[in-house]
């Protein structure tokens, strides 16, 4: 097995005073960069290991951000649902139909605006797809996407698509598709209502009617400037009776709580199979690069170094890999996350700092276990056996 001598000045030059010269390399960093290649694949396989669990996470939250995408961007502050009912996915909200009207009366709302929902399919040239059917007051916009990326706002017998299911779907500007089963026209392209099982199509109030019913499903509401939209969206509760009300962020945090729900056992699939897969290959990387060190470790302790010093030395070369490794993983699914969506439109990377460093502290916790366990063995040794047992 080859090593790398140690200079003692890098070990303990005075046993008795625990001093180290000054301008002297710490041991874990000298260990660590002794053998470059060897270094370099521990922090490349450390940091595959730790790219598999971002991106795993990564693609969840990102298509929870793409559900609740709707309402995150709304410029509504309070939104108003039938009672019991707390979010729009995978659910039926009915209010009745002087409910803007009550719900304006309210002191503090500046504007309410019905929008009518329902789900169903959409279908064009080239395939079908499920979707959310967003029926608005084109008048003044409010309940509609939160912008256009082309087009104009429909009318009669006329729609407003995601682009992405438009590309999709192969339509194109001016093009007729079915909504539930019912025809309309294509007059513009919304975005970021697409994700990988729906997508988003908004009609006028008067054309949901046509395809599906007239209904009242939400109601969203301004508050007054300066008005706190808790306190205005306890008013309506108090003062509207059968409905729920919820602040936007109220509101998208019960959207993606119930996507969460019921992704649970998939996503807990997912994520416990990534994470054992990734501790595996870091456990075993660092445990391989002490053992590898072992030898250097009792020439160590024989020349004085005691076992506390070992084990510093070896944290420290466990924080270095980790370290590095998650900056190059992190860096990785940052270009992942960006260039994904040019092949894959629908599927959406977020990565966020809270994934990052709760990842990192997972591997670093294991990678510590794992490299120190070795060192049980020179722990137990007195210096001279320690010695005998490098020969």
């Amino acid at each position: 097995m080859t090593t790398t001598s140690v200079h003692p000045t890098l070990s303990h030059p005075n046993p008795a005073r625990g001093i180290r010269p000054t301008g002297a390399v710490p041991v874990g960093r000298r260990f660590l960069f002794a053998d470059r290649r060897r270094a370099t694949l521990t922090v490349l396989g450390v940091a595959a290991s730790l790219l598999l669990v971002l991106v795993l996470g990564g693609i969840f939250a990102g298509a929870v951000d793409r559900v609740t995408y709707y309402i995150r961007t709304s410029p509504a502050d309070v939104f108003v649902s039938q009672a019991g009912v707390r979010t729009m996915h995978m659910s039926a909200s009915t209010l009745p139909a002087d409910a803007p009207d009550r719900v304006a009366q309210v002191p503090g709302v500046a504007w309410a605006a019905p929008i009518a929902f329902a789900s169903g399919s959409v279908a064009g040239a080239q395939g079908r797809q499920l979707t959310y059917l967003i029926g608005y007051d084109t008048r003044t916009g409010r309940g509609g996407p939160s912008g256009l990326v082309a087009g104009r706002l429909p009318g009669a017998g006329e729609a407003i698509i995601d682009e992405q299911a438009a590309d999709r779907l192969g339509i194109g500007l001016g093009d007729r598709f079915t909504v539930m089963g019912m025809p309309v026209r294509a007059v513009g392209f919304s975005t970021g209502g697409s994700s990988i099982t729906n997508t988003t199509v908004f009609v006028d109030l008067a054309e949901f009617a046509r395809i599906h019913d007239e209904r009242v499903s939400y109601v969203l509401a301004g508050v007054d400037a300066g008005a706190d939209p808790d306190t205005v969206a306890d008013r309506i509760q108090a003062e509207v009776d059968g409905v729920t009300v919820q602040s936007r962020e109220q509101f998208a945090e019960s959207e993606a709580r119930i996507v969460t729900d019921m992704s649970a056992d998939l996503l807990r699939l997912m994520s416990t199979i990534g994470l054992v897969i990734a501790l595996a290959v870091i456990a075993l990387g660092l445990m391989t690069a002490t053992l590898n060190r072992l030898r250097d470790f009792a020439v160590l302790k024989a020349l004085g170094a005691r076992t506390p010093r070992l084990a510093r030395a070896v944290a420290m070369q466990v924080l270095l890999t980790v370290v590095l490794a998650s900056a190059v993983a992190t860096t990785a699914a940052l270009i992942l996350a960006w260039l994904l969506p040019t092949a894959a439109p629908a599927v959406q990377i977020s990565i966020t700092a809270a994934a990052v460093a709760q990842t990192t502290a997972a591997a670093l916790l294991v990678g510590l276990i794992a490299a120190l366990w070795p060192l049980r063995r020179i722990a137990a040794l007195d210096a001279a056996t320690a010695f005998r047992e490098t020969r």
